[in-house]
């Protein structure tokens, strides 16, 4: 991919904007000063029409290929070059797109822009890389009526009528300016260093929804100011739900946008909610140093970003909300999904070579470079211990704000704070796919380690561990021996939590590389039925899916493995009941969401009764906690309720009850109910376009629509495609592998994407995929005969309880 910094150098964008709601367009034009540096000038110009260019007040030639404005004959040094153009608001969100929410009976449209990672060039001609930062001054103007409010990075300056005339923002990339027009409430906190924090939601949501955003919001920043050492850089803080998102949320400096659902907390909102929110909007202030401050000079180093903003979301919020434990979140969540996707050949390094736009997005794998990332940067953080990574991150913030920076420049600032070289060791791991198993005598001193593999041969490696902890910070497999093994369960109710979860963990991944049987699963989780610990219960549910795969569906066997999971949890059930109680504190509320997941899968026929003898058709009287139990288990008895259950979900504006009700349906057994909901996927204005990611995988995932589910994304893969962003379309073969467990089913996947490979955004997926199923498939087929043993043998021990 062509570099185009090469050719000209940006200082300053001024930059007025008119927009033609109706006709989906608007108008531009772009005053560019900058330093020539070659005699052609190009800037990136993705589906703009170009009118007329004039350099230093005089018209100039110019022409337009492959997305390229090309600019022959300049002269070198300083210029103002004049760009008059147009271009289209689209509705795929992304660059200047349309969202939309019914408010008292009105459609009201909202004008937002979604930048990252090269759709800043669908909005203006410009040298759309990170490298490239400038000034922006912005006014935007509205050609047909308008009475909502516009928003962009940096406060109002002036204007007059309906132009509204914003402060030029500082030195940043192309990809963080933003701007927001539409009608929206909200409202406006001051927090304990004086920082103005704004949060708007849009009219059909309630105006306290967004009071937890604020509260968050101002402690985070309070949080950053005190670590990184260096103040808040702007004079706002503004956030905005918006109705359509692809993404969860975007870090555009001064102005974060967000999904709905990543940003509002209503009255009956649940833990999970507040949590899920709080992680979300400290993730994105983080970046307002990490990202926007300082900024990566290519997109190779896009985990140089995330990575660092998805460990601190952890640190913020466990400062501010302590009771949350919301690390355990982290080590079930986020180090699983590393372990998890990190365990094949054909996986992405952190650190990754960019060729061409459409791999930038390929780059967003969740797993590797936001989970993986953040795993490797607490192993970082606790090796060093955080008060001296603070000191290091306060050295890179000064020496770099307000410019870019590659990976080395970050470890060369923390390697005087480290008694060991961070650019080795992080290097290791970030240069190259995968983690080492270790194995070893007890302590690991000394001990052998090769790379862990579901798809290939394990060989010798040499990652340097500086140390090597049983807590969940080290990216590795400890390959305990039985007798090291059986030692640590002699001892689990005196081991910590970390360590509680990296044995169980470990232990999982060990059987599903075939290193220990599958089958010893059983009585390793049985020993735990009594344990009252969420994040303990959350892999116990992990190792129970694993198991799940051995079995087909609705046969004998897997009839006989749901009453065993009934009997696993009953116990545990029984103790936190199925009601919410005034003293259930953060890990009860947990567990009982944890159990009452496991136990519909198990079909346990009282516990479904009891559930759904708590149903309202008021759904705001609903226990907010239970709620999502209560739908699953009342329309599993009572399936006729979809009807019902489907118009509230086009009624309600609370995103959370949305998918609470979309998941009930999409779970569901009943053909009628999966019938509706397959032909949800052709009806954009029930299921909006962000959503029907989830929509679709969840039927495919169920056994009884994947089929039909299938056989709609190949009639509608063109459009699909079309509509989907390149972050977006990637997830369709990945997540579709992860349900594949039968040869027929990868014969079907297998032709329908194979002959994609050749598509930059899916190649990786793909490849992946490709591998994930095939180990997949040994697995069940070497373990089948002795996991179905051993459940034979459990439920005989159980007697007429499972029988």
């Amino acid at each position: 991919m062509e570099r185009l910094i090469k050719y000209f150098v940006p200082e300053r964008y001024e930059l007025r904007l008119d927009f033609y709601l109706e006709e989906m367009k608007f108008s531009g034009i772009a005053e560019i000063v900058g330093e020539v540096k070659n005699e052609t000038v190009k800037f990136h110009a993705v589906n703009l029409k170009i009118k007329s260019v004039e350099v230093g007040n005089k018209p100039a030639k110019f022409k337009v290929e492959d997305n390229v404005l090309v600019l022959p004959d300049m002269e070198l040094g300083k210029v103002n070059i004049r760009v008059c153009y147009e271009g289209v608001i689209n509705e795929n969100m992304e660059g200047v797109y349309l969202s939309t929410y019914e408010y008292e009976g009105k459609t009201e449209k909202i004008i937002a822009t979604q930048f990252e990672s090269h759709y800043e060039r669908e909005a203006f001609p410009c040298i759309d890389e990170p490298e490239a930062k400038a000034v922006f001054e912005l006014k935007l103007e509205m050609s047909n009526k308008f009475d909502g409010i516009m928003l962009s990075n940096m406060p109002e300056n002036g204007g007059n009528g309906d132009m509204y005339v914003f402060e030029p923002t500082p030195r940043m990339s192309t990809y963080l300016l933003a701007w927001v027009i539409g009608k929206f409430h909200g409202k406006t906190v001051t927090n304990a260093h004086g920082v103005e924090i704004t949060t708007y939601a849009p009219l059909n949501q309630d105006v306290d929804s967004v009071n937890f955003a604020n509260e968050i919001a101002a402690k985070s920043l309070e949080f950053y100011d005190d670590n990184f050492r260096e103040p808040y850089p702007l004079k706002k803080c503004t956030q905005v739900a918006l109705p359509d998102f692809e993404a969860g949320a975007m870090e555009n400096w001064g102005l974060v946008t967000y999904r709905e659902s990543m940003l509002l907390v209503g009255k009956n909102a649940t833990l999970g909610t507040k949590k899920g929110v709080a992680l979300t909007v400290a993730h994105e202030l983080s970046h307002q140093w990490f990202g926007d401050l300082v900024t990566m000079k290519w997109w190779d180093d896009l985990w140089l970003n995330e990575s660092f903003a998805s460990v601190m979301e952890y640190y913020a919020v466990d400062f501010i909300y302590p009771e949350y434990k919301i690390f355990e979140g982290f080590f079930t969540g986020d180090c699983l999904s590393a372990l998890n996707r990190d365990a094949y050949k054909d996986v992405q390094s952190v650190h990754q070579e960019v060729h061409n736009p459409e791999e930038i997005a390929t780059l967003f794998d969740p797993s590797i470079v936001y989970s993986k990332g953040a795993r490797l940067m607490l192993m970082l953080i606790r090796l060093m211990g955080w008060e001296q990574f603070c000191k290091g991150v306060a050295d890179y913030f000064d020496k770099y704000k307000y410019k870019n920076t590659v990976g080395d420049d970050l470890w060369e600032c923390l390697k005087p704070y480290a008694e060991f070289d961070p650019k080795e060791l992080m290097h290791a791991f970030i240069d190259k796919p995968g983690y080492p198993v270790i194995s070893g005598k007890d302590g690991f001193s000394p001990y052998a380690q090769k790379r862990f593999l579901l798809d290939g041969e394990m060989k010798k490696s040499d990652w340097p561990l500086p140390e090597i902890r049983e807590d969940m910070s080290g990216h590795y497999v400890l390959n305990l021996s039985e007798e090291q093994f059986e030692g640590r369960l002699a001892k689990f109710d005196k081991m910590g939590l970390e360590e509680k979860l990296r044995l169980l963990i470990d232990r999982y991944l060990l059987a599903k590389a075939g290193l220990v049987s599958s089958a010893s699963l059983f009585p390793l989780i049985e020993k735990f039925r009594d344990e009252e610990s969420a994040a303990v219960w959350g892999i116990m549910a992990t190792i129970v899916a694993h198991l799940k795969i051995f079995f087909q569906p609705e046969s004998d066997e897997e009839r006989k493995f749901k009453q065993w999971v009934g009997w696993l949890v009953a116990s545990a059930l029984e103790k936190v009941g199925l009601t919410t109680r005034k003293d259930d504190d953060e890990n009860v509320i947990r567990l009982r969401a944890v159990l009452a997941g496991m136990d519909y899968y198990a079909e346990t026929k009282e516990n479904m009764e009891k559930l759904a003898s708590e149903y309202r058709d008021k759904y705001d009287e609903l226990e907010p906690e239970l709620r999502e139990a209560i739908l699953d288990a009342k329309l599993y008895l009572e399936p006729e309720l979809i009807d019902a259950y489907l118009a509230k979900y086009q009624e309600t504006a609370d995103p959370e009850l949305k998918y609470e009700l979309l998941l009930a349906a999409v779970v569901s057994k009943d053909e009628g109910v999966l019938r509706k909901m397959l032909g949800l996927l052709d009806r954009l204005d029930v299921v909006k376009l962000q959503d029907q990611l989830v929509l679709y995988i969840y039927l495919y995932r169920n056994v009884r629509s994947r089929e039909r589910a299938f056989d709609w994304l190949k009639e509608h893969w063109y459009e699909v495609r079309e509509t989907m962003g390149d972050k977006t379309i990637e997830s369709y073969p990945r997540y579709m592998a992860g349900a594949v467990r039968s040869e027929q089913d990868y014969e079907a996947w297998h032709e329908f994407f194979g002959t994609m490979r050749d598509d930059a955004a899916l190649a990786r997926a793909i490849e992946i995929g490709e591998g994930e199923i095939q180990a997949r498939l040994k697995l069940i087929a070497d373990n089948k005969e002795a996991v179905v043993k051993v459940l034979e043998k459990v439920t005989k021990t159980l007697g007429k309880a499972v029988e």
